[in-house]
């Protein structure tokens, strides 16, 4: 009898690898170098695109926007400047079709004066995760032949997503400002669902805003405030049933402020822009065979292996860091307050009780002498904590500090506290066998008699007995209709055989 084997199209999204690369990015100021007495804060935010992927390369652009707090003639100042990035991921493991996701972390900033001007540099550790699409035609029925059929968990996107949320906030301060010090913006998020023909992504802008108040008092006074915000990507193909996932960051900020000098009030203004990437996708379940056979003709079966990675929603977890800090030693001085707060995780690992996460966290104090001058010292601690969430794959952490507080112990120690939200993201992977192609060989034996009487292996399944008896399983079992499996080896089997 003559096979008519039916196929059914799988496409495996799978994840071939990872690469990283670490990027330096320089920017001249309009500042002569010789009148910076010393440079008190300096942070830099930055953002890429991917352009293109050929084989072997991954090629991206983006910008980097440094902001600088400075003393000079004994004048509190600040300064921004930007400058372009261009460069590519190197990889063997990249081809031409291939999606990289980009990621990217802002390592380490800071400040140069031996030129004539005062130059930022900032470096950037850049990732791509490399993903492959692949077109399987798996076997799922058809005519003349038995198929072993199984549930097979599939990952269909529905597209990639990519946004840009700005906004906009006025804060009302009870103190005039004469300068905006520093300022910092921090981005999680804290739900990601589809909707018709969108992603929806909800999340909260933790600013911090360091200003020097103006007047007789000239103090410099800490500002946070928390910007809620729910942004919107357009997917074509979405609707509220899929899953999505998605990772924000601060793509740039600025800010501006207004002061009624007879009311002695201020108006800070924010403007935040907030780079938004991820997918909608679906985890479906497919019916394929995972085996077959011919009761006429050997069958040969080309079997494959299809590895599928999917992502969970992110979730978000409030913690408290804290820990101790060995400083250089800081006199009689006071501590004003602390400003560029950073959290960078180095390890995760999961366990029964959550998510373990290590890693180092850094700030930058701002002090002020017995005579009135500003100075700074920055401290690094390591950290371990447990994350209450959940990992059945591989989880990936994300850090947004939101408040720092510090004190000293001694000259040269303090202690550190911040208060960080760090949000989950859980990376599954799992693969299946799968029969893509079928080939009809030589005919089988004749069996001669009638009824033919079996006895079964002990453990023996349904499959693996009809397969062996070259018998159907439907009608192995309506046969045999008081058989339980697996079986035990003591049962007899019964084969009738129409002649």
């Amino acid at each position: 009898m003559p096979i008519e084997p039916v196929f059914e199209k799988i496409i495996a999204k799978e994840k071939v690898g990872e690469v990283v690369c670490q990027v330096k990015v320089e920017c001249k100021t309009d500042v002569n170098a010789d009148t910076v007495e010393r440079v008190l804060n300096d942070n830099a935010y930055a953002s890429v695109n991917l352009v293109s992927v050929t084989d072997g390369r991954a090629e991206f652009t983006g910008k980097a926007t440094f902001f600088i707090c400075y003393q000079s003639d004994g004048v509190i100042r600040k300064c921004e400047c930007g400058a372009e990035i261009k460069d590519s991921l190197l990889s063997d493991a990249i081809a031409e079709g291939d999606t990289v996701k980009l990621s990217w972390e802002t390592d380490k900033s800071e400040t140069d004066l031996s030129g004539l001007k005062m130059s930022a540099s900032v470096y950037l550790t850049v990732k791509g995760e490399i993903f492959r699409k692949t077109e399987y035609s798996a076997l799922s029925g058809g005519e003349g032949i038995y198929c072993d059929l199984k549930g097979v968990n599939t990952v269909k996107s529905y597209g990639a997503v990519s946004s840009v949320y700005n906004t906009e906030e006025e804060f009302e301060l009870s103190f005039p400002v004469a300068e905006v010090l520093s300022h910092r913006a921090e981005v999680c998020l804290t739900q990601v669902q589809c909707g018709v023909g969108t992603v929806i992504c909800d999340g909260e802008i933790y600013l911090t805003e360091i200003l020097l108040q103006s007047g007789d008092k000239n103090d410099i006074i800490r500002e946070n405030r928390i910007i809620p915000f729910r942004a919107e990507a357009e997917c074509e193909d979405a609707m509220p049933q899929l899953s999505a996932t998605c990772r924000a960051r601060v793509k740039s900020l600025k800010t501006d402020v207004s002061v009624d000098e007879d009311k002695n009030v201020s108006v800070l203004t924010a403007f935040v822009s907030v780079d938004i990437r991820g997918e909608a996708f679906a985890v479906a379940e497919e019916t394929v065979a995972a085996d077959a056979f011919n009761s006429e003709n050997e069958l040969t079966l080309v079997k494959e292996r299809i590895k599928f990675t999917s992502f969970d929603a992110p979730q978000s977890v409030f913690c408290k860091l804290k820990g101790s800090a060995a400083i250089e030693d800081v006199g009689t001085a006071r501590i004003i307050t602390v400003a560029n707060e950073k959290i960078e995780v180095t390890a995760v690992s999961a366990n029964s009780d959550g998510i373990t996460v290590a890693g180092v966290m850094g700030v930058n104090v701002l002090l002020m002498s017995d005579d009135g001058k500003v100075f700074t010292r920055k401290a690094e601690t390591p950290f371990e904590t447990v994350v209450a969430a959940k990992a059945e794959g591989t989880a990936k952490v994300i850090a947004a500090p939101k408040n720092a507080i510090v004190k000293l112990i001694t000259l040269t120690e303090i202690e550190c506290e911040i208060e960080t939200v760090f949000t989950v993201y859980c990376e599954n992977e799992f693969t299946t066998s799968v029969v893509t192609a079928v080939e009809t060989g030589e005919l089988k034996p004749e069996t001669n008699a009638a009824v033919s009487v079996y006895i079964p292996l002990k453990g023996e399944g349904l499959w693996d007995l009809a397969k062996r008896l070259n018998v159907c399983p439907e009608t192995l079992v309506s046969t045999n209709s008081d058989l339980q499996f697996p079986l035990t080896g003591k049962e007899r089997i019964v084969v009738y055989r129409q002649k």
